[in-house]
């Protein structure tokens, strides 16, 4: 009986299953093609930036970066950087004043600090403007997130009428900073701006788009350049090099000579004596494009290399002597046709052999087959990557960030010895656009001029 009891309550649960649970398992299947098991559904661009700054280990900014325009200024950052001051992510002794869009921060205690959140992925000199209005000066300060020396820290007189003012220059690292101002009593602020300089950016082909699938090949471009790998791609045609001997120097001393009998090519080094070194080439481009500049060399007491007076790029001194040259990368960006000037502080000891531009192939399918070459497949070409795909890519790009930190260190000192400056001939004439000096041909290595401009349009909403 008990038997024959338990049979029949087991049918009834059967029974029950099946009308209550079962059409539920149907549904969520039927729900499965509509909406996509969420580890092969395709990412957006939006979605793929985020785990970009995650690779980049900035996931702290996706706090206080609520829209994608943030993101995407963060990685791309070709233009200045505007940010509202309502913005803040800390703000103490302030109040907000006005309507949107022209709200305004003003100090109502003694001083009062507000502190926004900036993402740096490409290190250089970042230039500070700040629209301000007061009767007292105000300090700004831009610092990295968990140091307590800041990288800038300046101070600036503004007017009683709202206006924009030049704060200064910051050499920026990678990495996540915090810019803080501090206003006197009464005064107000409006907004801040950031701007970079020449900057090879973080983004797929044709730019961010809010609405976008990222493809494979979106993710093999923008993973590439967030570690600096650009340079493995293929070469498209003939480098175009100079020998160091071609180089004019500028500034300090040296010894083109060769240090052994045997050495004929070293007669060609540019070789920085005791004091340093100073000089400059130029290399006349075929097309446009992205090329990769390298230098064969010793790295000495240091290279500060600077581009058309813009890009910038240092090679830090290593610990250990290497008296055998060897290749390293100065920087990969894209170029115009026509003549360009490299020009080159050397520490003392350095060595340039030679100084290599070599056009890149640059289709997403070259991307593609040279991160697989490097150990990463995003999937098959010309297709949405998928979630689980995206998350490992974004893994690649924390660990070769780790394996290969991004090198920091103290810009070149300029050349002790500058009397080579009155030998010299007058500079022949430069190509359009290549600024000339009286009695040197490019000026001294340092912060890039940029000229004023016009309030950008916030990318902050």
């Amino acid at each position: 009986m008990g038997g024959l009891r338990a049979g029949w309550e087991g049918t009834v649960l059967w029974a029950r299953f099946k009308a209550l649970v079962l059409p539920a398992l149907v549904a969520g299947a039927a729900l499965v093609p509509l909406y996509g098991d969420p580890r092969t559904t395709p990412v957006t661009h939006p979605e793929w930036a985020r785990l970009v700054l995650r690779g980049l280990e900035m996931g702290e900014m996706l706090r206080t970066a609520e829209q994608a325009s943030q993101v995407f200024a963060f990685l791309s950052w070709k233009n200045t950087l505007t940010v509202d001051a309502e913005r803040y992510a800390r703000g103490d002794g302030v109040d907000l004043v006005g309507q949107a869009p022209g709200r305004r921060v003003v100090a109502t205690a003694t001083v009062g600090e507000v502190s926004y959140p900036v993402a740096v992925v490409r290190g250089g000199d970042y230039r500070l403007r700040l629209n301000l209005a007061g009767t007292e000066p105000a300090s700004a300060e831009v610092t990295r997130v968990g140091e307590t020396r800041p990288a800038g820290a300046f101070t600036v007189r503004p007017a009683s009428t709202p206006g924009w003012i030049d704060a200064g220059t910051a050499r920026l690292d990678p990495g996540v900073y915090s810019a803080s101002v501090l206003l006197p009593a009464g005064s107000s602020l409006g907004s801040l701006e950031l701007a970079p300089p020449c900057l090879n950016p973080i983004e797929p082909e044709g730019g961010w788009r809010a609405t976008a699938i990222a493809s494979t090949g979106d993710v093999a471009v923008t993973a590439l350049q967030a570690v600096d790998l650009e340079s493995e791609l293929p070469p498209a045609e003939t480098p175009v090099e100079v020998v160091g001997a071609d180089f004019r120097v500028t500034g300090g001393s040296g010894t083109p000579t060769p240090v052994s009998a045997e050495a004929s090519l070293e007669s060609m080094w540019l070789r920085a004596g005791p004091g340093g070194l100073q000089a400059v080439a130029f290399v006349d481009v075929p097309q446009a494009g992205l090329y990769t500049v390298s230098v064969l060399g010793i790295e000495g007491g240091g290279q500060s290399w600077l581009a058309d007076s813009c890009r910038k790029s240092v090679l830090c001194p290593r610990g250990e002597a290497r008296p055998v040259p060897e290749w390293r990368v100065v920087l990969s960006g894209a170029f115009t046709p026509g003549r360009h000037f490299f020009a080159v502080t050397l520490g003392p000891g350095a060595v340039v052999a030679r100084l290599r531009v070599e056009r890149k192939k640059e289709s997403a399918a070259d991307y593609l087959g040279t991160i697989r070459r490097l150990g990463f497949d995003p999937g098959p070409d010309g297709q949405p990557v998928t979630r689980a795909r995206a998350v490992d890519a974004m893994n690649w790009i924390r660990e070769r960030r780790r394996m290969f930190p991004v090198e920091t260190c103290a810009e070149v000192d300029r050349p002790t010895d500058t009397t080579l400056r009155a030998a010299l001939p007058p500079p022949p004439a430069g190509p359009p656009g290549v600024p000339e000096f009286p009695g040197v041909p490019v000026p001294p290595i340092g912060p890039p001029v940029i000229p004023p401009q016009e309030p950008a349009s916030p990318v902050v909403p």
